[in-house]
This record gives C-alpha cells, sequence and structure tokens, in this order.
C-alpha cells in the first residue's frame, strides 16, 4: 500500500483483482452442480418411467398412477432444487427453462404415445424411449457444467 495516499501500488491492485476475480469464478462454477443434479435425477427417474410403464402395461397394474406419481415427484425436483441455490451462471434461467421445457415436453409424448399405442406394453417403444429420456436429461445437466 501506497502510505501517503492509502491506495495499494497497480502491482497490489492486479493481485487483488486477479484475486476476487477467482473467487467469482469458484463461486459461479459450484453454483452448475445443482442443476446438473436435477436433470441427472430427472434423465433417471424418465427412463426409469419409461420401463416402469412397459412392466406396469405388460401386468395392468395402474399406469396412470406410476405416470402421474413420477411426474409429480419430477416437477417438485425441478422446482425446489433451484431455490437452494445462492448463485448462478450468466443464462442460468433461460438455459433451465428450455431444457426443462424440452425435457417435459419429450415425457410428456412418451407417455401420450405409450398410452394411446401401447396399452399393453411394447419393448420396442418403451426402451428407446427411456434412452432418449436419460439422454436428454443427462445432456441438459452437460449443458449446464459446461456454460
Amino acid at each position: 500500500m501506497d502510505e501517503t495516499s492509502g491506495s495499494p501500488s497497480p502491482a497490489q491492485a492486479q493481485a487483488l483483482l486477479a484475486r476476487a476475480d477467482s473467487i467469482g469464478a469458484a463461486s459461479t462454477n459450484a453454483a452448475a452442480w445443482p442443476v446438473a443434479m436435477i436433470f441427472t435425477s430427472l434423465a433417471i427417474l424418465g427412463s426409469m418411467l419409461m420401463i416402469g410403464m412397459q412392466i406396469v402395461s405388460h401386468t395392468g397394474y395402474g399406469a396412470p398412477l406410476l405416470a402421474t406419481s413420477a411426474g409429480v415427484w419430477a416437477a417438485a425436483t425441478a422446482s425446489i432444487w433451484p431455490m437452494f441455490q445462492r448463485s448462478t451462471k450468466a443464462g442460468y434461467t433461460k438455459r433451465y427453462l428450455t431444457s426443462l421445457a424440452a425435457y417435459f415436453a419429450l415425457y410428456g409424448v412418451a407417455l401420450g404415445v405409450g398410452v394411446s399405442f401401447f396399452r399393453d406394453g411394447n419393448l420396442w417403444f418403451y426402451i428407446p424411449a427411456a434412452i432418449v429420456l436419460g439422454g436428454v436429461g443427462l445432456a441438459a445437466a452437460f449443458r449446464e457444467l459446461r456454460a
């Protein structure tokens, strides 16, 4: 510090700015994991649901109840987790909402097609649907981690 003016020297100021920048970067990097966990959870939940729909449809044990309960839990997960975030990366809201809308639109299409056309189950539909839902969820998670 310069004793006469009380301000840091140019080298000290540069060091302080570099430290502040690293703290800010660490803060926003830490903000990505909750969103990645949301989409990883949705990927797991959605793909397991598609396999569950095959089993439930084939045996006749309440497929609508399974789909509804899984959808409610997925919506709750997607709505509650972001409330725990203290900081986010730039562009978070747009990325999150577009990824979430794409996932739930695909989820709705998969359920609608499955219930409409494959009431008694069809592995050739439900396994690829599970893979696609899992892939979309994981892609959204990695998208947020890379942002």
